[in-house]
């Protein structure tokens, strides 16, 4: 029997599953359980029919139990996902709070300057006009807060 119809069965589970080691592993598994339950197994139909069959449904059995492991596998990659997110979340904020940190340490033209167009989004010539200041003294004032920004940021 198995001899007969080891190749055909082989050649039926790859016409579905499109991959030739999955097929021979089914086909396997199906002559195996019959070997093992030969003494109880009743056949109604022809051993052939009952070939095919038995090899469709243990393909099927298999698709069910691998959809079921990577779903699980999905479960423990978005659970590892949102540890990370949150640890992320949690360094982002922390880095946010030391911003602000240094930036309420900014000498106070320092930090004017640097709130004018970091955060009002004000460009050098508008900042230097608000101010009364020339634009080198902008860019000046400007280098001096992102180096201690940098500089606290990097020492932490």
């Amino acid at each position: 029997m198995y001899e007969m119809h080891y190749n055909e069965l082989c050649a039926y589970i790859y016409s579905l599953s499109k991959n030739k080691q999955l097929a021979e592993d089914i086909v396997q598994n199906v002559m195996l359980k019959i070997w093992k339950n030969r003494e109880k197994l009743t056949i109604n139909t022809s051993i052939k029919n009952y070939l095919y069959k038995s090899c469709y449904y243990e393909l099927i059995d298999n698709f069910k139990k691998n959809k079921k492991e990577l779903n699980y596998i999905e479960q423990i990659k978005n659970e590892v996902l949102e540890v990370f997110i949150d640890e992320d979340t949690d360094f982002v904020k922390n880095q946010i709070q030391k911003v602000k940190v240094e930036i309420d340490k900014l000498p106070p033209k320092c930090k004017e300057v640097f709130i004018l167009n970091k955060m009002q989004g004000f460009k050098y010539k508008e900042v230097a006009e608000q101010l009364g200041v020339s634009i080198k003294t902008v860019e000046a004032q400007l280098s001096k807060a992102m180096s201690r920004i940098k500089e606290a940021l990097d020492s932490n």
